[in-house]
């Protein structure tokens, strides 16, 4: 299968050089790229521009910067019409700066006030983007959460539409390394979690079975 996947960051400028963005490495989405190209499937990368890049020989990438940015790349990749599934690790931004100033602000103000306002869901628009059907993979973060606050945020994923599947995370575990880190995966209509993957790889496997139509 040909798989469009994202990762890392997104950056949204507040002048030249300041931006705001998270604490998103993309490792995740990387070791999915990386999984899924050595599975055989043909994989296309974008990548936040500080996230970690892949290894696996055969990767395609491209780089975004803010959410803007990545929905323009997503648009234009999309529209050729050539990928059957589409997987969204990348950690958007929900909120922007109103305003970019060009240039440099001084650093020497006595305060500087930056108001924010919503970024675009970028999630419900990707299978309007292509011509032909697509399969779509997203990813939910929490903190802290317990199963019906989990449950309730991957419901509004669902509900704002054009997903297949959903990935579930929380900070809290995201600093435990290997086997001890887990995934929650639902599909839609699930009130629990169709399963619970202990780790990266058991993420990437299951992944590549879900591609295969499972």
């Amino acid at each position: 299968m040909k798989i469009l996947l994202t990762s890392g960051a997104t950056r949204e400028p507040i002048d030249a050089v300041r931006f705001v963005s998270n604490v998103s490495t993309g490792s995740t989405g990387v070791a999915l790229a990386d999984a899924l190209a050595r599975a055989g499937h043909e994989v296309t990368l974008l990548h936040g521009e500080g996230a970690v890049r892949p290894c696996a020989e055969g990767v395609v990438c491209g780089v975004f910067t803010s959410t803007e940015n990545l929905g323009e790349r997503l648009r234009a990749v999309l529209g050729g019409g050539t990928f059957d599934a589409v997987i969204q690790a990348a950690a958007v931004s929900d909120y922007r700066p109103e305003i970019t100033h060009g240039g440099k602000l001084s650093s020497h103000a006595d305060e500087l006030v930056v108001r924010m306002v919503p970024t675009p869901k970028l999630l419900p628009q990707l299978k309007s983007w292509s011509p032909r059907p697509l399969r779509v993979l997203g990813f939910k973060l929490t903190h802290g959460a317990d199963e019906l606050a989990r449950a309730t945020a991957v419901g509004r994923v669902f509900a704002a539409g054009g997903v297949d599947a959903v990935v579930h995370n929380d900070l809290r575990e995201m600093g435990v390394a290997g086997a001890g880190r887990t995934f929650r995966v639902y599909r839609s209509g699930d009130s629990a979690a169709a399963a619970h993957l202990a780790g990266v790889g058991s993420l990437c496997g299951w992944v590549d079975h879900w591609l295969g139509g499972a």
